[in-house]
């Protein structure tokens, strides 16, 4: 059996400028496995950037944590501008519960669904922070509209 030169197992590559960030700095650590699991999801061949999705209930089992804190965990990414939602979660036609689609700012993008989508570059927004610190208020909101959605599912069930 022959190897390829140089061939590595599949990984996870988060830069420097990004762990250097002082708003990386100052996410939970939480929020920074959380980021490493959409991130992972991620394919530059692809080009899937801004159709990234992950499930609260995905995220609950790769992470091990509860639904509440995977709510604070996104809108924490959200705040200090690691992630953009593209496309919020929804219920499908079919009953079938529908993930939001999320857009690294580390990473270019496309706009478009054809391979002749106009390639935006990384916004980069996790440099761009103002210092404010995600805060209870924010969590407490976040948590309120997953606690909806929680309802609607189990209605669903």
């Amino acid at each position: 059996m022959s190897k390829k030169k140089n061939s590595y197992p599949p990984f996870v590559m988060v830069t420097n400028q990004v762990l250097d960030a002082p708003a990386w700095r100052a996410m939970s650590h939480g929020a920074r496995s959380l980021y490493i699991a959409l991130k992972r999801r991620y394919s530059s061949n692809r080009k899937n950037n801004g159709r990234i999705y992950l499930s609260h209930r995905q995220a609950r089992k790769e992470i091990r944590a509860g639904a509440s804190q995977i709510v604070r965990w996104f809108g924490e990414l959200q705040h200090y501008g690691f992630i953009v939602m593209i496309e919020p979660g929804c219920l499908g036609l079919d009953g079938k519960g529908k993930a939001p689609h999320w857009r690294l700012t580390e990473v270019a993008y496309m706009r478009g669904t054809s391979s002749k989508g106009m390639e935006d570059m990384p916004t980069m927004d996790f440099l761009k922070w103002n210092g404010v610190r995600f805060s209870k208020r924010e969590a407490g909101a976040a948590k309120a509209r997953s606690h909806r959605r929680s309802k609607r599912e189990a209605l669903l069930q």
